[in-house]
């Protein structure tokens, strides 16, 4: 308990020490149960033990006692910690010392400092400061091996050059299938959630945004394109139901031959399927891509490539109208912006505007005073300007809408 206290003190951060002592008083001390037995007035045999074992301490100069005047070997008032003797304070408990705790920690994070993540390098910065000031900056200190594993992750994370199931990852890092989920997801994610430029609705996404996937995935494209591969062939998802292709098939892509005039890209795997199935029955010419929510990075590659070739030169810009449809909600938003910034500069919102709002907010799902807030951070950031009304009348019925609450029949009115 003294220990404690003396960690918790200004003379354990600085180094020097200060005219309070570290003590606590027996009449209101934090051990309930030290505190219980010194005044169980059923037995009393257990107030003479601790005071043995606190005279003990005292002829060994690791603390001082107060007594009450003519209370001397009767009632302890105050017990202080002598700053001299916290070593063997330390020695005796077995504990290890905090301030060592605290450099071994430094020592363990220190290979970030080289780290290519700018995030990952301003975050070993302010850690360190912190740790050199002897403060433990929200880190569990007592977990040395926890954060070992969590630099060999950040430290293995920039060569996945593309997205890798987390639990052959975590074979390959850590030489064990589960320990990421099991150890170091719970240091990973909040890091995550505090560095990274977007905002993600789930766990999952935050993970994926760094290349780590819950299950490999198929990447889901239907209509009139046709994937030209460097390995020979082109691969056409103009079939019944669309096509599924893995990320290594994109990242074989040489070329693309686009026949439509549309391209919408899905948040929400019913709704994408819904879509393709209502646009291949109607004869409608539109490729459609299921992005499954935030895209992963094979995903990405795909949108990228379609991307530059719709604004090819050669290609008349503006010839392919671009889509988005996805949930009324802060992530559908993000979405959009994430894809229109990204990938298609003439991105339009399909079914995401006042007028479907409005006509489905019986559908729609309340939300807490604290999602509210997060829909107002984004009313005030310029980039979501256009999403000002929609986000007025999100608040004012205090509802998001998903997307598979729009029946898609009513996506027939933009193809």
């Amino acid at each position: 308990m003294l220990l404690k206290k003396y960690e918790n003190s200004q003379a354990f951060r600085t180094g020097v020490p200060s005219k309070q002592r570290p003590q606590f008083a027996m009449a209101d001390c934090d051990d309930e149960a030290l505190a219980r037995d010194y005044f169980d007035e059923m037995n009393h045999r257990k107030r003479e033990e601790i005071h043995l074992a606190l005279e003990e301490l005292a002829s060994e100069g690791i603390v001082s006692i107060a007594w009450p005047r003519f209370k001397q070997g009767i009632e302890v008032r105050k017990v202080y910690l002598n700053y001299e003797a916290v070593d063997k304070a330390y020695r005796l408990a077995g504990v290890t010392p905090k301030g060592d705790q605290l450099a071994a920690l430094r020592d363990t994070l220190q290979p970030l400092q080289a780290h290519p993540w700018e995030w990952v390098r301003c975050w070993w910065a302010e850690t360190d400061e912190a740790l050199a000031a002897r403060k433990t900056a929200r880190l569990d200190i007592d977990d040395r091996p926890g954060y070992q594993e969590l630099v060999q992750v950040l430290e293995a994370l920039p060569a996945v050059e593309d997205s890798v199931p987390k639990r052959l990852f975590s074979q390959s890092v850590l030489g064990d299938s589960k320990a990421l989920e099991q150890r170091v997801e719970k240091r990973l994610l909040p890091l995550l959630k505090r560095s990274l430029a977007e905002e993600y609705d789930s766990d999952d996404e935050y993970l994926q945004a760094v290349g780590l996937l819950k299950h490999p995935q198929m990447v889901l494209l239907a209509g009139p394109i046709a994937l030209q591969l460097a390995q020979g062939g082109q691969v056409s998802a103009d079939v019944p139901g669309g096509l599924g292709v893995s990320g290594q098939t994109v990242k074989d892509i040489c070329g693309l031959v686009i026949d439509a005039p549309l391209l919408v890209t899905v948040e929400n795997l019913t709704s994408y399927h819904e879509l393709v199935q209502q646009a291949q029955k109607a004869g409608k010419r539109a490729v459609i891509i299921y992005t499954g929510g935030f895209p992963n990075r094979e995903i990405q590659r795909l949108l990228r490539r379609i991307g530059e070739r719709i604004t090819d030169q050669i290609d008349a810009p503006g010839k392919i109208e671009c889509y988005h449809w996805g949930d009324m909600d802060a992530g559908g938003i993000a979405i959009f912006e994430f894809l229109q910034s990204r990938f298609f500069p003439a991105l339009q919102p399909m079914l995401m505007d006042v007028r479907a709002y409005l006509r489905h907010v019986g559908k729609g799902i309340a939300f807490s005073g604290e999602y509210g807030e997060k829909l107002r951070r984004l009313q005030r950031e310029p980039r979501y300007k256009r999403w000002s009304p929609l986000i007025e009348e999100m608040l004012a019925c205090g509802k998001w809408l998903e997307q598979e609450a729009i029946p898609v029949v009513e996506a027939g009115e933009y193809m």
